[in-house]
């Protein structure tokens, strides 16, 4: 396949372009210095003059905190977009993959959201990111939306800073205790994910999929693992999930259940342990 990739150079798209390489499909990389992806018109021109068997957004304006004081960028970069780019891949006959995010839930579920539960998003990087699903699924009977969380990568996240496991690293090495919060998620990583989205873009089971790591865990807990992973003896401390201010309101609890996935024999993903093991090892950090 000729597969368009929005952010090739973001956290998941690096994996997910190095995941295309490796199987020998040939990827058509739209880097911000081609394409503004806050311009729908632009998005859907690319796409057409580039005529690709499938197009996979791995772009967002995720940066919560902003999404709360710019909701209109929110909007337009997370749904205006990302529908722009689901009706130019049906224009052309091609399939569209996106991602979305576990924000897309209030966090008020006591076990694991599947792909059945009802989204109630509570801050507006949810809503934007809600917004885009429905419009891509509306815009074209061959997309795929997939919902992922805390993502850690090799290459980082873009204007968020270090991704959570590099950061309770350095803070390691700095501070004397850790206070974490308690969050529950399943911490994924981009190498697992970028190989499973491929998986599935491969099949023609479009739809609405979970696609995070196996296992739920909290923040505190995860931070914990990681540096007893890397030989660390600093302490980590677990605290409310308000101990630290912020300017949205966040989720609580929104471990994602890769159900459809599962159901189809798609399910690729590994338990959240093991890729950390792995992310470990690829970056150097003793284990």
């Amino acid at each position: 396949m000729r597969i368009l990739v929005f952010g090739p150079s973001g956290q998941l798209g690096s994996d997910f372009a190095a995941v295309l390489a490796r199987a020998g499909e040939e990827c058509i990389p739209a880097p911000r210095s081609i394409v503004d992806v806050a311009d729908a018109s632009a998005v859907a021109a690319l796409i057409a003059e580039r005529k690709p068997d499938a197009v996979v957004n791995c772009t967002a304006f995720h940066d919560v905190a902003v999404c709360e004081e710019k909701p209109e960028l929110a909007m337009a970069v997370n749904a205006d977009s990302v529908e722009a780019m689901a009706r130019a891949c049906k224009t052309i006959g091609a399939k569209f993959m996106t991602l979305s995010t576990d924000y897309v839930f209030d966090g008020k579920k006591p076990e694991g959201y599947t792909e059945d539960d009802a989204a109630h998003p509570l801050n507006k990087y949810g809503e934007s990111k809600l917004a885009g699903e429905r419009r891509a699924l509306a815009a074209n009977p061959k997309t795929f939306v997939v919902r992922t969380q805390s993502l850690f990568g090799v290459t980082g996240p873009r204007g968020k800073g270090l991704n959570f496991v590099d950061l309770m690293i350095k803070l390691s090495k700095e501070k004397p205790e850790l206070k974490v919060d308690q969050c529950r998620m399943a911490p994924t990583s981009t190498m697992s994910l970028a190989e499973n989205m491929l998986a599935l873009l491969r099949s023609d089971q479009y739809g609405l999929y979970h696609m995070s790591c196996d296992g739920a865990t909290t923040w505190a807990e995860f931070a914990r693992r990681i540096l007893e992973r890397t030989g660390s003896k600093v302490p980590v401390i677990p605290v409310s999930n308000d101990f630290y201010p912020r300017k949205f309101v966040r989720p609580e609890n929104t471990y994602l259940v890769n159900a459809k996935l599962r159901a189809r024999g798609l399910d690729r993903m590994p338990h959240w342990d093991s890729a950390l093991g792995d992310y470990l090892r690829v970056k150097g950090y003793a284990t």
